[in-house]
């Protein structure tokens, strides 16, 4: 999945540097220093390694790429790191087919990460490798020493190796996030808790302040409805004044724009008169320009004539010196052909006599061959018998060493055969022990598993009587938030209607000072006789009072007194009245005909009398009121019975309607002010209602106290359940791991036990075949050593003939030396002679070629003192042509200069027309500024009068202004005034009020609901938290088993194979929680006891790190593996071991390894080279096998392969 690695500005990497990985094994080699394991750092960097140090810095700004002291590169500002994988097969939770992971860090310490150049967070790219086996810490990256500290960390600590390949990691993740959302949970729970019962008292303290709003309301708004008609006329008066100033500056606007297109022609005109004095300006520098162009050729013509003059002089005098000097080099061409002729004669005597040595010299050399041949044979033979000696002293010593070999295996199987019975006895009596433990465990996982059955049967049905108990206490509460709902409307409606009644509405002003006045005397003694009005003396319930209230009328005003003294003190003048009143007289009361008899009647429902109930002594006046009223079904039925009994009874539907004894009908809704009896009778059922509800709450607020207590110490005792349940679990999943354990262990012992017994067998046969092998290795090497001694005479012998052949050549050798000697002098003699006779030779020919040489230069010199004259010549003429130019130019200058006066006479006039109109213009605009200062006067007026009404009723006025204001209005603005001051007077009398009580008093009751509703979910939520927290657990432990098991198999078979043998455990530690257990590694090398890990040799070590390492990835393969010098430690034969177990796992991995190995390097796919040409900057390089040295230097001819 490992697809490329992209480094810029990555420590030593200064430049942009990218590694493909393709699909079996990569090499990374170098020299030491080079920077090969910043390859390394900068995976781990991507991958989300944060600490500093583990990349060998001490703060993450060391990753920065820093330039050498000595170098000419400037430093980087930031380092960046890309990880590309190839998810084709969808491994990361993603859907593009190549995924770019990226980390960038700035030297001002900011850092970034981004996900296919998204940008994203550290947590985001774990999350995307979480569970594949890639991390920073994961066992996917193996660096220097991780091995050893892999298996010498504690057994927690190497825990996580085993978590992240069983792929729980995740899961603790998720749980450590729900235990804080429990947490949240619990506390959000105590809050609300508080917070509902401070929004319960809130909402009963709003309630009663929300009736005082409604009436500050009703007098605010009509205020703001005058403010407004008021505001709106003032605003109008302002806009009209503001139209008319904006009608004068619109005039002066007009008059400055004439005047604006006037000054624009002007400046136009300017502008023109500009257009050609530039112009002309140009044509002048022009001119100017060719005049001095003209002025240079003149004198540089000038300068040609001068120059070629002094020329001709200078060659006149280089002619005449040519000629002395070719006059001179003739006279010594003669002398060298004299010393020629000399030379040849000493040379043909000194060839004669080096003929004659030679011929002595070639005769000693045919002796000393002679003798040389016989050397030759002589050492041939010494030679052939050295080689036998050496070939019998080899096989002396190599039999000699076999028999030691022989005798120290027959001496090993010895000690073996002793070791492998001491460990056959030690494992059968361990197997003997893990036997009774494991039957010991079995018998305590029964017990176990009984109890916890118990537990479990108690759990569920306390389970069922809480959630039976939260069902009955939610129905509790929602019946307790209605009663609670309704009592408080029948709370406010009764106080509504006692209030009515405290303040005798619907009776008449008289009615009430006269009834006021009653109540106020002393108790038990009615004033004036008063016994009280029509409606308070009786009683009806109040389905049928509306029909009472009707068929009363005005009559349940009247009032009642026992005698004449009311009468008599109005009539003398003692009692004032303001209004009218109705007296009736109790005792002035007379028999009253008796009613008709209409109870039959079919149209009838009853007589209205019989609806009412009073003292006896007042059913005469009631009879008197209501005998002749009758109650029917409807006003069709009225109908019907009035025309039978016209004139003579009152009818009132039960649809309130009332058909009088003149047959007027009387319908619609009554008037409730006016309708004592119904809000009398309303007033006394509210009273009993209210005493009802109260109970009902009371009773239901009990009965949810109880049911809360009995589900509290049911959770109580179910949590104590869970925790035991828990416990028990643990206990059983604890004793099955110890039993898993012991048969583990008792299976290994077994295995142990008949491998010890066949490894006994097997050395034993070895020892007896060794020992046969040791007495015939004997034999053979007695014959080897008595050849050996003959051969060693016969070499002896042929030494002596070698020293005397070795004296006669030396003697020739004086000779023959002697010769070459004068041989040697008479060459040398020869050699000198000809090397003279040589350089005459070249002497005269030189002279010759110099003779030649001066001729040429001699009609060089003529040939340029003609060309000089020539120029001069020719710029004589030329000089004439520039200087008539010259006078041209200078002609039309002067008539360039002519025509720029008049246009600037022209210009100055229409400058000053331009200036006269601005004078103008700036008068206008101080006409203007004058009327928008008045003007923005009277807006800022009406703006203070928008934004107070703004401020005051949020009111646009603006969005007014269409609507006109009427005579009326004009006519009433007085009247306006005086009922906006008496409406402030009303709000002021009112005083404080919560305007918010109106809006927060719907606020708080659909807050009350939903907080309780939020209080409920809160609690399921709970509940379910709890649950996930078991479940991954359960998960957790039950995934962890699998790996652990999987993995030990994997580790055991493959140990054996990276070891040729022996044995290697995992093991859990005992008595500790399966999801904290630590875990511990167990070895036995072949023919060792079982040791700890610590005691093994920095090899075996490795080998078995990578053993534990390989059988993680059979069981989740990593997409890829890092290995950062792990086989340092290992021998050849372990290296060759360590490639054949990788190459096992290069169809679902890639291996990327960094070493120093030549035996590695062998087994590369691909195989890069890391060398720093320059001081602390790597550069990778593409290296084959034979450009690498022992200790991973990089032959430069690689290095200049790929500069080139």
């Amino acid at each position: 999945m490992l697809k490329a690695l992209e480094l810029t500005g990555f420590k030593s990497f200064a430049d942009k540097t990218r590694f493909e990985f393709p699909e079996g094994i990569t090499v990374v080699v170098g020299p030491n220093g080079s920077g090969k394991s910043n390859v390394v750092d900068a995976v781990k960097w991507v991958l989300g390694t944060t600490s500093a140090k583990s990349l060998r810095g001490k703060e993450m700004a060391d990753v920065i790429f820093k330039s050498p002291n000595q170098s000419t590169r400037r430093d980087i500002n930031s380092a960046e790191a890309t990880i590309i994988f190839d998810n084709s097969a969808r491994v990361l939770p993603l859907e593009q087919d190549e995924v770019r992971v990226t980390r960038r860090v700035y030297r001002s310490g900011e850092g970034e990460y981004m996900i296919n150049d998204e940008p994203c967070r550290l947590k985001d790219i774990k999350n995307l490798i979480r569970g594949t086996g890639i991390g920073a810490d994961a066992y996917s990256i193996i660096e220097q020493g991780k091995v050893a500290r892999m298996l010498e960390a504690s057994s927690k600590d190497r825990r996580q190796i085993f978590e992240e390949a069983a792929g729980i990691s995740r899961f603790k993740a998720k749980k450590l996030e729900t235990l804080r959302r429990l947490d949240r949970v619990d506390q959000n729970l105590l809050r609300l808790s508080d917070i509902v019962d401070e929004v319960e008292g809130r909402l009963k303290a709003v309630r009663n302040q929300a009736t005082k709003a409604r009436r500050y309301k009703e007098y605010s708004d009509r205020l703001q409805q005058l403010r407004t008609q008021i505001g709106l006329a003032q605003w109008r008066q302002l806009r009209e004044s503001i139209r008319i100033y904006d009608d004068q500056i619109e005039e002066v606007e007009t008059q400055s724009n004439e005047l604006n297109l006037q000054l624009d022609q002007s400046t136009n005109t300017i502008a023109e008169f500009d257009s050609q004095l530039e112009r002309l300006t140009g044509d002048l520098q022009g001119q100017d320009e060719l005049s001095a162009a003209v002025r240079e050729k003149i004198a540089e013509f000038v300068t040609t004539q001068t120059v070629q003059t002094q020329r001709l002089d200078e060659l006149a005098s280089e002619i005449a010196r040519h000629r002395i000097q070719l006059s001179i080099t003739q006279s010594g061409v003669g002398g060298i052909e004299n010393r020629l002729s000399n030379t040849n004669t000493e040379l043909d005597d000194s060839r004669s006599a080096l003929k004659k040595t030679q011929q002595d010299l070639e005769l000693v050399e045919s002796r000393q061959q002679t003798l040389q041949s016989q050397f030759k044979q002589l050492q041939s033979d010494t030679e052939r018998q050295r080689a036998e000696q050496v070939t019998a002293t080899r096989k002396v010593s190599q039999a000699q060493a076999d028999y030691n070999q022989l005798a120290a295996q027959v001496d090993n199987f010895t000690e073996q055969i002793e070791s492998l019975e001491t460990q056959l006895h030690s494992s059968q009596d361990i197997l003997n022990s893990l036997q009774q433990t494991t039957a010991k465990h079995q018998h305590q996982e029964d017990e176990l598993n009984a109890a916890l059955t118990v537990a479990e049967e108690e759990s569920e049905n306390i389970t069922r009587e809480i959630a039976e108990n939260r069902r009955v206490h939610n129905r509790r509460q929602q019946n307790l938030q209605a009663l609670v709902e309704r009592l408080t409307a029948v709370r406010e409606r009764s106080n509504v209607l006692q209030e009515l009644e405290t303040r005798n509405a619907g009776v008449s002003e008289a009615v009430g000072q006269l009834l006021k006045s009653s109540h106020s005397h002393q108790e038990g003694t009615p004033r004036l006789g008063i016994i009280g009005l029509v409606a308070d003396l009786l009683e009806v319930d109040f389905s049928s009072a509306s029909l009472i209230d009707l068929a009363l009328g005005k009559r349940a005003q009247m009032i009642v007194t026992e005698d004449d003294e009311l009468l008599d003190s109005c009539r003398t003048g003692r009692t004032q009245l303001d209004s009218q009143i109705t007296l009736v007289n109790l005792d002035d009361l007379g028999p009253y005909p008796l009613p008709l008899t209409l109870e039959d009647d079919p149209l009838v429902e009853c007589r209205a009398d019989q609806l009412i109930h009073c003292p006896g002594r007042l059913r005469p006046l009631f009879t008197m009121l209501l005998s002749d009223t009758w109650i029917t079904q409807d006003l069709t039925s009225a109908q019907q019975l009035w025309q039978r009994y016209r004139g003579q009874i009152q009818i009132i539907t039960k649809a309130g309607e009332r058909l009088d004894h003149q047959g007027t009908i009387t319908m619609g809704p009554p008037d409730s002010s006016s309708a004592l009896i119904s809000r009398r009778s309303e007033l006394r059922n509210l009273k009993q209602d209210i005493f009802v509800l109260e109970a009902q709450v009371q009773d239901n607020r009990d009965e949810q106290h109880r049911l809360k207590q009995n589900i509290e110490e049911q959770e109580e005792q179910l949590e104590s359940l869970k925790s035991l349940i828990e416990s028990k679990r643990t206990a059983i999943n604890q004793q099955q791991v110890e039993l898993r354990s012991c048969q583990d262990r008792m299976n290994h012992e077994i295995q142990r036990c008949e491998q010890l017994d066949g490894d006994l067998g097997s050395i034993r046969n070895k020892q007896n075949s060794t020992a046969i092998k040791l007495e015939q290795q004997e034999i053979e090497l007695n014959s080897l050593k008595q050849y050996l001694t003959e051969i060693t005479g016969s070499l002896n012998r042929f030494n002596k003939a070698f020293h005397e052949l070795e004296r006669q050549n030396q003697s020739l050798n004086k000779q023959a030396v002697q010769l070459r000697i004068t041989a040697g002098t008479g060459e040398q003699r020869v050699d000198a002679l000809e090397t003279q006779l040589l350089q005459y030779a070249l002497d005269h020919e030189e002279k010759k070629t110099v003779v030649d040489d001066q001729v040429k230069l001699l009609e060089q010199a003529e040939y340029r003192h003609g060309h000089s004259t020539m120029q001069i010549l020719s710029a004589t003429t030329q000089l004439a042509e520039l200087y008539l130019t010259k006078a041209q130019y200078r002609d039309t200058t002067v008539a360039i200069r002519q025509r720029q006066e008049e246009i600037l006479t022209e210009r100055k006039g229409e400058s000053r027309s331009s200036d006269k109109i601005r004078k103008e213009i700036e008068s206008l605009v101080a006409r203007k500024h004058e009327i928008e200062l008045a003007s923005g006067e009277l807006r800022s007026q009406r703006i203070t009068l928008e934004e107070r009404l703004r401020e005051d009723y949020d009111l646009e006025i603006s969005s007014l202004q269409d609507q006109q204001e009427t005579e009326e209005e004009t006519q009433q603005r007085e009247e306006v005034e005086r009922e906006i001051e008496s409406l402030r007077r009303k709000i002021n009398n009112i005083g404080a009020v919560n305007m918010e009580a109106l809006g927060e008093l719907n606020d708080l009751e659909e807050r009350f609901n939903s907080l309780s509703d939020k209080f409920q979910d809160l609690t399921l939520a709970k509940q379910s938290l709890e649950k996930i927290i078991q479940r991954v657990d359960a998960d957790s432990r039950r995934l962890f088993l699998e790996t652990l098991e999987t993995i030990r198999q994997n580790f055991q078979q493959l140990y054996r194979k990276a070891f040729g043998g022996g044995q290697a455990d995992i093991i859990l530690e005992e008595g500790v929680d399966i999801l904290e257990a630590g875990v511990e590694i167990i070895t036995s090398p072949l023919g060792k006891p079982a040791i700890n890990i610590s005691l093994l040799s920095g090899g075996e070590k490795a080998l078995t790190a990578v053993s534990l390492l390989l059988a993680i990835f059979q069981f989740r393969p990593s997409p890829f593996c890092i290995l950062d010098e792990v086989d340092a430690p290992f021998d050849e034969a372990n290296i060759g071991r360590f490639i054949n177990v990788l190459k096992d796992f290069l169809d679902f991995t890639r291996f990327i390894i960094v070493t120093h190995s030549k035996k590695t390097m062998t087994a590369a796919d691909t195989l890069y080279g890391v060398t720093m040409q320059e001081s602390g900057v790597s550069k990778q390089v593409s290296v084959r096998f034979e450009d690498v040295g022992i200790n991973g230097e990089i032959h430069n001819d690689a290095v200049n392969r790929n500069a080139a």
